[in-house]
């Protein structure tokens, strides 16, 4: 199993009197709702019988805490008394964000539904086919472990706001409170320090790593060389060795304009960090934003979680071809390279990859410049009015244009280019707090609805092809 499978924990709530019998059939459909979301990848611990007193409630429960569950599904096949699911509810919030309620018989489900809305306790109903049910189940499932796996955990924040950007600023004492992450600041220097500590071996094995494996390298004697490709390098194994040993579950790096004017643009560094492969071999994506965007990084975190562990990105909102309906997203190192081609296999990626000088910074370095293939991609972003955060989220199907037509976009810069109509892209302009998207491969709609709703965070969902 995945370590990103989410953990669902099932109690089932029958009938306290005595008269009212437990009837097999009863049973097999627990054990058949059971059976049908173990194949959807996720974690479900075995059935332990039915709870029929606050007892029995408190122990079924407890031992799903125990066992780590992400979300708890109170299962009423017919009837129980709403007391008993109120208390069990008690008992799972104190460590799961949300309860989901499921049963066969309305009447036995509305019930308790009614009354965990009049104590404030906060749950899900689910009903109608056991297909649907479970689709939504593994959602909120996902959604539950992600707003749980986030709560401890640290960002590092690499430099302070870059390029005099509001939207890239947090409040740590807001982010601690609503998401459960704590920010630590870290300056840039010290990922510099480490940088140029870094062993002649080390860099000359990444270089011939990636050398090998890209489609086209543009050296061109002044903003691309093989030396500031190398301080790229340096960069990246800094980054890595300082997220691991500092414990960062996620970063940002300000890059601009220290580093891009002083020693090198930071570009192919975040985008190897955010990838699943390097020269080692494979390894975790770890997220981390340009421009220590923090409220950038959470949205990526949030997408890397209810995906299962995917890559994640970050894009600038570029240029809009109205006629073509077409949205060209890119950014000049948040874009890991795995959205080359979006395959498991590095080389197949890589081979998509053109190193180009890049455009801005005084510095230099390389740009990782490509084209997304076509897929389904949800694309998101948190950020904040008058204090409050809201997610603007869409699922778009991308568009794998010629490299020429970047001529009229950022021509150096990894895209992706995704189909939105014009109605779209006015609410999408009208409604977005902040320059930056990001991006998963995927349709996870489903679960940024129930992550928000978890989190209290306003949802603002784009139907693309309006």
């Amino acid at each position: 199993m995945s370590p990103y499978a989410p953990r669902l924990g099932v109690a089932v709530l029958g009938d306290p009197r005595e008269e009212v019998p437990w009837r097999e059939e009863e049973a097999r459909r627990g054990r058949e709702l059971v059976e049908r979301l173990s194949g959807l990848g996720v974690e479900v611990a075995p059935l332990d019988g039915v709870a029929r007193s606050a007892g029995d409630v408190e122990a079924s429960v407890g031992r799903l805490l125990d066992w780590g569950a992400d979300l708890v599904l109170l299962y009423i096949p017919v009837w129980t008394y709403p007391s008993l699911t109120v208390r069990a509810a008690e008992v799972a919030l104190k460590r799961v964000p949300v309860v989901a309620l499921y049963g066969d018989v309305l009447s036995g489900v509305l019930a308790s539904a009614g009354a965990l809305k009049q104590v404030g306790a906060r749950h899900v109903v689910l009903w109608g086919p056991l297909g649907e049910v479970s689709r939504r189940l593994v959602a909120l499932a996902r959604a539950a472990m992600a707003a749980r796996r986030m709560e401890g955990m640290v960002l590092g924040a690499l430099g302070g706001r870059a390029l005099g950007m509001y939207t890239v600023t947090a409040d740590p004492a807001q982010v601690r409170a609503t998401f459960g992450v704590d920010i630590e600041h870290v300056d840039q220097l010290e990922v510099l320090r480490r940088a140029e500590g870094v062993s002649r071996d080390e860099v000359e094995r990444h270089k011939r790593w990636l050398l090998a494996r890209v489609g086209r390298v543009a050296y061109d004697g002044s903003v691309l060389t093989e030396e500031k490709l190398e301080r790229q390098l340096r960069l990246y194994i800094a980054l890595k060795r300082l997220v691991a040993e500092r414990g960062f579950s996620l970063c940002g790096l300000k890059c601009q304009p220290e580093l891009s004017d002083g020693y090198v643009n930071a570009c192919v560094a975040v985008a190897l960090l955010n990838d699943p492969y390097d020269a080692e071999g494979a390894k975790e994506p770890v997220v981390c934003a340009c421009e220590t965007d923090i409220d950038g990084a959470l949205t990526m975190q949030i997408l890397k979680l209810v995906s299962g562990g995917k890559p994640t990105t970050l894009m600038d909102l570029l240029v809009y071809d109205g006629e073509r309906q077409l949205l060209f997203m890119g950014n000049c190192g948040g874009m890991a390279t795995w959205f080359a081609n979006a395959s498991d296999r590095p080389e197949e990626n890589l081979r998509e990859v053109h190193l180009l000088p890049q455009i801005q910074g005084k510095a230099g370095g390389a740009a990782t410049q490509y084209v997304a293939p076509e897929r389904t991609f949800t694309v998101a972003r948190l950020y904040r009015v008058s204090g409050r955060y809201h997610m603007l989220a869409m699922v778009a199907r991308s568009v794998r244009v010629d490299r020429s037509e970047l001529k009229r976009s950022m021509e150096p810069w990894p895209h992706i280019v995704v189909r939105v109509g014009p109605e779209a892209m006015r609410r999408l302009v009208a409604t977005v707090g902040a320059n930056h998207l990001h991006a998963v491969e995927g349709d996870y709609m489903e679960e940024l609805r129930a992550f928000c709703e978890i989190k209290g965070v306003e949802l603002h969902e784009i139907e693309p092809g309006a």
